[in-house]
C-alpha cells in the first residue's frame, strides 16, 4: 500500500515536564501536539542564524536564518538536495556530504549542462542569493552513481590514511565482484 502522506516520522525523548507541557498547551489551544511541534521546529530553524553563504566575500559576516539557507538549497530530489548541501561545506552539512559533493563537484567527469543551483529556489531575485560558484552537472550520471560514491565516501572515512582516487575505488569494486 502506498504511503498517502508527505509527513516522515520523527522519534524523540523528552523530559517528562515537556510532554506534559506541551500537552497542557495542546489542549489549551485546540491543536495535536504534533502540529504544535511542527511550529515550534519550524520557529526554532528560523531562529537560528548562520553566515550566509550566499553573498559576495565582503558580505560573508552578515549572518541569515539557518531556515534562509535550507529555502535555497532544498529540493526533492535527494541527490540535488544533499550536493546542494555539501558544497556550502562541513559547517552547512557535516564531513560525510561535504566529501560526497567533492567527489561530485571535484572531478570532471560528472560535469554536464545541469546548473545544481541554479535559481536558489527563487532566492536569487527575491533576495539576491547567488552561489559563490556555478557547479554545472549530468546529474544523471550523478544520481546514477550515487550509491557507489556514497559508498566511497564511507570507504574513505573508515580506511584512513588510505584514499584511493573515485576511479581507483570503481575499480577495485568491480575486480573483487570478477573474483
Amino acid at each position: 500500500m502506498a504511503n498517502r502522506s508527505n509527513k516522515v516520522v520523527l522519534s524523540a525523548r523528552v523530559d517528562p515536564y515537556l510532554k506534559a507541557a506541551l500537552e497542557l498547551l495542546a489542549a489549551s489551544k485546540k491543536e495535536k501536539i504534533v502540529k504544535l511541534l511542527e511550529t515550534f521546529l519550524e520557529n526554532g530553524l528560523h531562529d537560528m542564524s548562520v553566515a550566509n553563504p550566499f553573498l559576495s566575500k565582503v558580505d560573508k559576516a552578515e549572518k541569515t536564518s539557518f531556515m534562509n539557507v535550507f529555502t535555497a538549497i532544498w529540493s526533492d530530489d535527494e541527490v540535488i538536495y544533499k550536493l546542494r548541501a555539501g558544497v556550502l561545506g562541513p559547517q552547512y552539512a557535516g564531513e560525510t556530504a561535504w566529501r560526497q559533493a567533492m567527489v561530485v563537484t571535484g572531478d570532471h567527469y560528472f560535469k554536464g549542462t545541469d546548473d545544481l543551483y541554479g535559481d536558489l529556489n527563487g532566492l536569487s531575485e527575491k533576495w539576491g542569493y547567488k552561489a559563490e560558484y556555478n557547479y554545472f552537472l549530468d546529474m544523471e550520471k550523478v544520481r546514477s552513481e550515487w550509491p557507489l560514491i556514497e559508498g566511497y565516501v564511507s570507504f574513505i572515512e573508515n580506511n584512513k590514511p588510505f584514499e584511493p582516487a573515485y576511479e581507483d575505488y570503481k575499480r577495485m569494486l568491480e575486480q573483487s565482484k570478477a573474483k
